[in-house]
């Protein structure tokens, strides 16, 4: 059984924790669903990693840690110093995983994501975005946080097996922006025929 030890910032914790008190996430009696399946099986730690003995906390729970996972975005991850290069030098086999919003690469690397923000909006741009046609139709909150999660869960276990065979971490990165291209027929049509695929009226079945 391998433990996970969830980080979280000192006084307000991990942001979704503030869901419940937006109005999104209706409380029962302060329960907040959200945090609670995400957190399920974890053991929550407190630690201010922008000074040194917090840094210290962490590099030490890196030492015996096999995966290192974050969503903090590049400029934090240099400022905060954990970046690969910092990490590996504690750790050589560390798996270091990384979840963005757009990926890293390209002139939004460095910009936040957040789940429909980045997951669906692969489906409005490209040569054709801009010709006016209806919306996608939108699936419930965290759908793409959900699913890019699975991704990165299997892209750990995958380098995980790597290291067995090389004895050597590896990086997995993976992004809701690089998730949503997964099901996008409609990209690839629009860059291959130039146009999209048809929209059909919802009302009546396209296949009977």
């Amino acid at each position: 059984m391998r433990n996970v030890i969830k980080i979280e910032h000192p006084t307000r914790g991990d942001p979704l924790r503030g869901l419940i008190s937006s109005g999104i996430i209706p409380g029962a009696q302060g329960l907040n669903f959200f945090i609670e399946n995400g957190s399920r099986n974890k053991a929550q730690r407190r630690a201010r990693s922008r000074n040194d003995r917090g840094r210290e906390i962490l590099y030490a729970l890196v030492k015996k840690s096999d995966v290192f996972l974050t969503s903090f975005l590049p400029p934090a991850r240099r400022r905060l110093k954990i970046r690969v290069r910092g990490l590996e030098e504690d750790q050589s086999k560390i798996i270091y995983a990384k979840g963005s919003g757009q990926g890293p690469k390209g002139p939004e690397a460095e910009r936040g994501g957040f789940d429909a923000g980045s997951f669906w909006v692969a489906r409005q741009r490209g040569p054709h975005a801009q010709r006016a046609r209806k919306p996608p139709i939108m699936q419930r909150a965290a759908f793409g946080d959900t699913i890019g999660a699975t991704f990165i869960a299997g892209g750990i276990a995958a380098a995980l097996y790597h290291r067995e065979k090389d004895r050597r971490g590896s990086v997995v990165d993976v992004s809701l922006l690089a998730r949503g291209m997964v099901d996008g027929p409609d990209i690839l049509a629009a860059l291959l025929l130039g146009h999209d695929l048809p929209h059909n009226d919802r009302s009546r079945a396209p296949i009977r």
